[in-house]
């Protein structure tokens, strides 16, 4: 049965995931993953990096976050470090136990609790996006290699842009799946407020859903 402890009080799990993408740190080749656990008003969020070409790589592997920043944290709270055991990992599936410090409700509190944790969680890769909002062309040429740090690692990802140089600054709202490429029904398609810019929210016919703001 999953759980997650801060202090010996256990928090329910409804759900548990890790999604994952290739990415270079230090000149190794990688994978960077996210893990998100919920349940009732609680999430638990983490990320790492560890050497490896898929998922399944992590089997058995043990990653130490120690400046994870953003990148992890429970219940608006940062978590201050942590361990991550990973079990037995397939690609669509993963055992994982959590051992870190929670930083201090209060900012003149220099107490910190720990947190402990046993998940059972699916696994899936970040969804392959590579056909622009605008025309649903295909952006492979159009693939940039950027930096960025994930809870201290500093990784290098390819990275695709959702619209193609022809489409930018052209286009008022998604019209193409960026999933599949297929075309949205207007009536698919639904605004709403992205960080004080216009976002959308679209589900094509095959089921794949973008939900986010054009770039402007």
């Amino acid at each position: 049965m999953p759980w997650v402890r801060i202090d010996g009080d256990e928090l329910k799990v409804d759900d548990a995931r890790i999604v994952w993408s290739p990415a270079v740190c230090a000149g190794t080749d990688g994978i960077a993953f996210w893990l998100r656990a919920s349940g009732g008003r609680s999430v638990m969020h983490l990320a790492g990096w560890a050497p490896g070409e898929g998922a399944a790589d992590l089997d058995g592997a043990e990653v130490r976050i120690e400046t994870p920043g953003p990148d992890a944290g429970i219940d608006s709270r940062f978590l201050t470090g942590a361990l991550v055991r990973f079990g037995r990992v397939s690609s669509e599936r993963a055992v994982v136990s959590v051992d870190a410090t929670v930083e201090a409700l209060e900012p003149d509190d220099h107490a910190t609790a720990v947190l402990e944790a046993d998940l059972i969680c699916t696994v899936s890769p970040v969804a392959e996006r590579d056909h622009c909002l605008g025309c649903g062309g295909p952006l492979d040429r159009f693939a940039e290699t950027r930096d960025e740090f994930v809870a201290g690692f500093r990784i290098q990802q390819r990275v695709l842009p959702v619209l193609c140089p022809a489409c930018r600054g052209s286009v008022d709202q998604p019209r193409f799946c960026p999933t599949c490429g297929t075309a949205f029904a207007p009536d698919q398609v639904s605004v709403h407020g992205e960080e004080g810019r216009t976002g959308y929210t679209a589900r094509c016919a095959q089921g794949h859903v973008f939900s986010g703001a054009l770039p402007g």
